[in-house]
């Protein structure tokens, strides 16, 4: 809210899991009087009717809740696709498709703990939620990671977590400086 009030943030993604995804809204509406929309069928469907058969929420709504079950689905991706078109061209000023993401439970977008090769260990295994959120996280200016459920205890998924939040101080694989987290 602080972010909007300012000015440094007019867009928001707020990826959760499916069941917390009403709860979100609710709290957003109640708490800081943000109104929110959830990305579902219901309102593709809606956004179909009202605004044509090539509408794209990301696109109409400032402030969206999508399900990180939905979200490395084909019809998120090519909407996300849509949204991010224009972010590599030279001549455009804009940056990011949006400028607040936030990840709830992000222990779920964590990569699972690395396989083992031989005698030496191998990076962790990225699952399609986890290259769907660190595809989106590339894409908006400010991350917000929360989770009450500690890591799997492997480096490595820890340190893939925090290179969603800032590649530049954080990297996979590489141990943690204790002074840049």
């Amino acid at each position: 809210q602080e972010l909007l009030l300012r000015h440094r943030a007019r867009s928001a993604i707020i990826v959760c899991p499916p069941s917390l995804a009403v709860k979100w809204r609710e709290e957003m509406l109640e708490k800081f009087g943000l109104d929110f929309v959830v990305v579902n069928s219901e309102l593709m469907a809606e956004v179909r009717r009202t605004h044509g058969l090539n509408a794209n929420p990301l696109r109409i709504f400032p402030r969206v809740i999508v399900s990180m079950a939905w979200l490395p689905g084909l019809r998120a991706q090519r909407l996300l696709r849509d949204v991010t078109s224009g972010l590599d061209q030279r001549n455009s000023a804009q940056r990011y498709a949006f400028d607040i993401l936030v990840v709830d439970e992000a222990h779920h977008v964590a990569p699972s703990s690395p396989s083992r090769t031989g005698e030496a260990r191998g990076y962790a295994v990225d699952s399609q939620r986890t290259t769907a959120v660190r595809e989106l996280a590339r894409v908006c200016e400010h991350r917000l990671f929360l989770s009450a459920t500690p890591h799997n205890g492997h480096a490595e998924s820890f340190t893939a977590l925090l290179e969603m939040i800032d590649n530049r101080r954080f990297s996979r694989g590489a141990s943690v400086d204790p002074t840049a987290l």
